[in-house]
């Protein structure tokens, strides 16, 4: 039900179909230390416990007979099985409430406004090198810096279009930043693919979450 388990806390009731071990100390997305749901992960733990495991089981067939018919896969390379693998989508969806997820949204675009001027610093006067708050030989010796776009015009002066962040939640609940993906990120088409099946197989409860 959930990518990680509770901190601390009485040990969950396995009063549900869907209770399950609680090591620590981790993260429990959907339930509280007491067992209670979270907030946020009430209406889809309800919705789950109504329709049943056998059922969650059938749609979860359905969702991933939708992944092999749409054609959605990732590539593996240097895999001696070959580079196309199916998509993997979890079949119970990780909630986030929106009091919390709008704190993280202003983070993210703070972050990708950051990238955004500093790219364009490099392609541009160039201060953070001169300052020494960049070594120049990263920069400067990498095949990836494209010299003769050096002091090219940005459109609407933006450097940075399209970035995506790596996110994982800590032990405290915080989430923290992995990764920042901006030469080619290419999950904005897989999270709509993820809607899209989320929202055929469990669609009360993607109804009731109003996402």
């Amino acid at each position: 039900m959930s990518s990680a388990a509770p901190q601390g806390g009485e040990p969950r009731t396995p009063d549900s179909p869907f209770a399950y071990p609680s090591p620590e100390p981790t993260w429990d997305e959907a339930f509280l230390p007491n067992g209670g749901a979270r907030p946020a992960a009430e209406k889809l733990v309800s919705a789950l416990e109504a329709i049943g495991v056998d059922e969650v089981r059938r749609r979860w067939d359905q969702a991933r007979r939708l992944i092999r018919d749409n054609g959605v896969t990732y590539n593996v390379y240097g895999d001696p099985r070959g580079m196309d693998r199916p998509w993997e989508l979890d079949p119970i969806p990780m909630v986030i409430g929106s009091n919390e997820w709008a704190g993280v949204a202003r983070g993210l675009a703070q972050r990708a406004e950051l990238l955004n001027r500093v790219l364009s610093d490099l392609y541009g006067e160039q201060r953070l090198l001169h300052r020494g708050l960049i070594p120049p030989e990263l920069v400067l010796e990498s095949p990836a810096f494209l010299r003769p776009l050096h002091g090219a015009p940005l459109p609407g002066g933006v450097a940075l279009y399209l970035s995506a962040t790596d996110l994982a939640r800590a032990p405290n609940g915080r989430f923290v930043v992995l990764a920042d993906r901006t030469q080619a990120p290419s999950g904005a088409g897989y999270a709509l693919e993820n809607r899209i099946v989320v929202s055929r197989t469990l669609s009360e409860a993607f109804g009731d979450c109003r996402v």
